[in-house]
């Protein structure tokens, strides 16, 4: 039977290539603000307002979410974000991404993806990872049968996305040749620390759909790999 997809972030760079990815063993429905680039046919959009949502609201019915919603960071802020610039922050990776896990799950989906980062945890004095890990924590106390939770470093391939926005962004640049010449370096214990290509990370997030292992579980940098 055809396993219904519930895709919210496929106007994002990550979650279009996620979309791109869930092939026509999926009936693929996304969310967004605005109608995403390269839907396919097996690929249904409703705009939505995000605004609107909260935990009751009634979301359509499918076997799996993924949520891919991430605010578009500079690659200093990675490092720091300014206080200035949390509450917009916190808004969008934290209580959008938190809600809409909470409004699938009263709405009968028992399997959710996300992704989050390396080194994610609720304790780090890094504010980045501080949410990110936040929000994992809250995601496996909903009660989800199945969790599936990708933790990339830098996610590669921006470029190109940028380009075709006509968007010229120097931190880009700076974060595509930095984790391309750090690469080599990045063994052992900071091998999950390598850049991914975002093809092989969506990818592996479609894939890992059909996973039938139950509880929670976590992906890194050898997983998207192999």
């Amino acid at each position: 039977m055809t396993k219904k997809i519930l895709l919210i972030g496929a106007t994002g760079f990550a979650g279009n290539h996620v979309m791109q990815k869930l092939n026509n063993d999926f009936e693929v429905i996304t969310l967004s603000r605005s109608l995403p680039t390269n839907l396919s046919n097996n690929t249904k959009n409703i705009i939505f307002d995000f605004n609107n949502l909260n935990n009751q609201t009634e979301l359509p019915k499918s076997d799996h979410i993924i949520l891919c919603i991430g605010t578009p960071l500079k690659l200093w802020e990675l490092i720091y974000v300014q206080n200035k610039d949390m509450p917009a922050f916190v808004k969008v990776d934290k209580e959008y991404v938190i809600t809409f896990a909470q409004a699938a799950y009263n709405s009968g989906i028992k399997n959710i993806s996300i992704i989050s980062a390396i080194g994610a945890d609720s304790n780090s004095s890094n504010r980045y990872l501080r949410v990110k890990g936040e929000v994992e924590d809250t995601i496996v106390k909903i009660g989800f049968e199945n969790i599936n939770i990708f933790r990339p470093s830098h996610i590669c391939g921006r470029l190109k996305w940028e380009k075709q926005k006509s968007s010229n962004r120097l931190d880009m640049f700076i974060g595509e040749y930095a984790s391309l010449l750090t690469k080599p370096l990045m063994l052992g214990p900071l091998r999950d620390f390598k850049g991914i290509d975002v093809e092989i990370l969506a990818q592996s997030i479609a894939n890992n759909i059909n996973n039938k292992n139950t509880g929670i579980q976590y992906f890194t940098y050898n997983n998207f790999i192999n």
